[in-house]
């Protein structure tokens, strides 16, 4: 999460993982290091060559934009539904996971996607396509 956090607010991630007196690094950093590469090796394309979102951060988690593509990272939802104040025009709305498609309703205020279920998991990821 905080990985994703910072590249929803269009920051970089310093790790500051150094050596101990004996050369080595701590196992514990090197455990960490390797779920992160675990998890950007499956979701690094909602991360790498992104710009923030089109919204700030908000209390659910954050997005992040590639192209014409919008991540919209879950982290804490307790609703099958998520209102984004958006105005960008969605085309487009599925799963990152499973790509199975998502309703979605927009209006001039923003778009309201009906994810089938409440999110769970470290970060719930949806992707949607806008114009």
């Amino acid at each position: 999460r905080l990985l994703v956090g910072a590249a929803g607010k269009g920051a970089n991630l310093l790790l500051n993982i150094g050596p101990m007196p004996d050369g080595e690094l701590p196992s514990q950093s090197l455990d960490r290091l390797q779920g992160m590469g675990q998890w950007l090796d499956k979701y690094g394309e909602t991360i790498y060559g992104t710009v923030a979102g089109d919204m700030p951060a908000r209390p659910w988690g954050v997005t992040t934009r590639k192209g014409d593509r919008l991540f919209v990272h879950i982290f804490s939802h307790s609703d099958s539904r998520l209102f984004l104040p958006l105005k960008a025009k969605v085309k487009h709305a599925w799963t990152y996971d499973t790509r199975q498609p998502l309703h979605f309703s927009q209006t001039e205020d923003g778009v309201l996607l009906t994810l089938g279920q409440v999110p769970q998991g470290v970060d719930y990821i949806v992707e949607l396509q806008t114009k």
